[in-house]
């Protein structure tokens, strides 16, 4: 029987490989907030101490119930080391959060935040210096948070509060856009009850958009619509909105407002792919060589536009963490996640939805065609979207080496998991990073490419044959 003095350990169920992340209060609350922030705040006092940084950190979080007392948790926790906080208070956009970090030159930056996640749960999300965290310094800040008790209230901390910093980055993008008219183009916004509510609509409204408002004020309970923006179903409002209002185009946000969804002027809901072969016609231009970081789950025919317009695409593993390290240590254009993250290269790999909605939009003003247009000559995609099948971490072990001795002359590749690639499609099998599942996606050059890719994977492992056929089967083109 272990000692009555000892204590229960501290529950990591939320420390996964980019963030912190879980239902609250069971796997995220302050408790554990506090000492996390005790222990990021002892890595920035070493970081000072060893001269390598200034010693201020910005932190701010999402509009859920649950993230002013996680704030005030992690800045408690922080508060026990020598370094200066700048509380940039709750109801505050991620973009905006990393915005401050540049406009203070802080060293680093904590979010309270869940993202797009249902508004039970939330999160942390911490950067040291110019880069997001590895897995290993998140797995350390499990490791050391559960050590020793957390500091009191007070501490040596200097703490400064910025109440005006969603103004400050409102007033900076209207001040960087405001000479380029937006030709009163009409665009439906949906913040989603998010973090943009009231921000993304003033902003496009001050830069003569036409803006057309849906779920438009920050709710915690998200009681309008699910915050995840990749759904569609989530988008339903948004696509229906765009095509009664003959709207130019609609675009949709997370709850944390640091992804988007556009919807063209047909009411068609674009996608991650669709919406970078659109930036890159001009929005986002790519000069000769130049590098762009693509998902490893997105379409081949993203790989190919890049290709055409001169640029060099590579894969990365999927996670923010992931790709927006890539895009800063190559120097990259943009980066492209499936789930509707978007970093720039020109703002310093930080991915701001807003900021690349105002250059789309502007980029569409000068145009003398339709959204829809541009759209109608990309090349159809014939992929499923994540299957994903709840498997033990032995079975997905298993299929993970089976798959790596690869399958009928496909070329292997080990970014993320095992990707399967012929001249006509290819095929992902990875580990889920955030549940007990395993997660598989084809693409073939044509549907019978794809179903032919299908059955070669099913006749090699047919316990998965009902899983992988469905999915084949409620397949609509794209």
């Amino acid at each position: 029987m272990a000692p009555l003095s000892s204590k229960p350990a501290m529950n990591t169920e939320a420390f996964k490989d980019c963030d912190i992340r879980g239902t609250t209060p069971d796997q995220v609350n302050e408790d554990i907030f506090a000492r996390v922030g005790r222990e990021f705040g002892r890595l920035l006092a070493r970081d000072v101490a060893d001269g390598r940084s200034n010693d201020t950190i910005v932190i701010g979080g999402d509009g859920r119930h649950s993230t002013p007392a996680l704030l005030e948790a992690t800045i408690r926790g922080l508060s026990g080391s020598p370094i200066g906080i700048v509380n940039l208070g709750a109801r505050v956009p991620t973009p905006a959060i990393y915005w401050a970090k540049e406009h203070f030159g802080a060293h680093a930056s904590a979010i309270v935040t869940a993202s797009h996640n249902p508004p039970h749960w939330n999160g942390l999300k911490v950067m040291r210096g110019a880069m997001p965290p590895r897995p290993e310094d998140i797995r350390l800040l499990a490791d050391k948070a559960g050590e020793g008790d957390v500091i009191p209230p007070s501490g040596s901390a200097q703490t400064q509060t910025v109440d005006s910093i969603v103004q400050q980055y409102m007033d900076a993008l209207i001040r960087q856009f405001g000479s380029q008219s937006l030709g009163n183009l009409k665009i439906v916004v949906d913040p989603g009850n998010g973090c943009l509510s009231g921000i993304a609509s003033h902003v496009l409204r001050e830069i003569d958009a036409d803006v057309i408002p849906l779920h438009d004020r920050i709710d915690g309970d998200f009681s309008e619509r699910n915050p995840d923006c990749a759904v569609a179903e989530n988008l339903t409002d948004l696509v229906n909105a765009v095509r009664d209002e003959a709207a130019d185009f609609g675009v949709g946000f997370d709850g944390d407002g640091d992804r988007l969804a556009v919807v063209d002027d047909t009411g068609r809901l674009l996608g991650s792919e669709r919406l970078a072969m659109l930036l890159f016609q001009g929005a986002v231009p790519l000069g000769k060589d130049d590098t762009v970081i693509l998902d490893n789950k997105c379409s081949m025919h993203l790989d190919r536009t890049v290709a055409a317009l001169g640029g060099r695409a590579v894969r990365c593993k999927s996670g923010h963490a992931y790709m927006k390290r890539m895009v800063l240590e190559r120097g990259a254009v943009a980066g492209v996640e499936l789930s509707g993250h978007v970093f720039l290269g020109s703002i310093n790999g930080r991915d701001d939805p807003l900021h690349t909605t105002i250059l789309l939009a502007g980029w569409l003003a000068r145009q003398n065609r339709p959204m829809s247009a541009f759209v109608d000559a990309f090349p159809k995609m014939h992929m499923t979207s994540d299957i994903r099948i709840e498997m033990s971490k032995a079975d997905i072990d298993k299929l993970l080496a089976d798959c790596g001795d690869g399958l009928d002359r496909a070329e292997v590749q080990r970014i993320d998991g095992v990707r399967l690639v012929w001249p006509n499609g290819w095929l992902l099998v990875r580990r889920s990073i955030t549940e007990p599942k395993v997660t598989i996606r084809l693409e073939g050059e044509t549907r019978l490419d794809l179903k032919k890719i299908g059955k070669l994977f099913t006749d090699r492992f047919a316990f998965l044959r009902d899983q992988i056929e469905s999915a084949l089967a409620g397949l609509s083109d794209a």
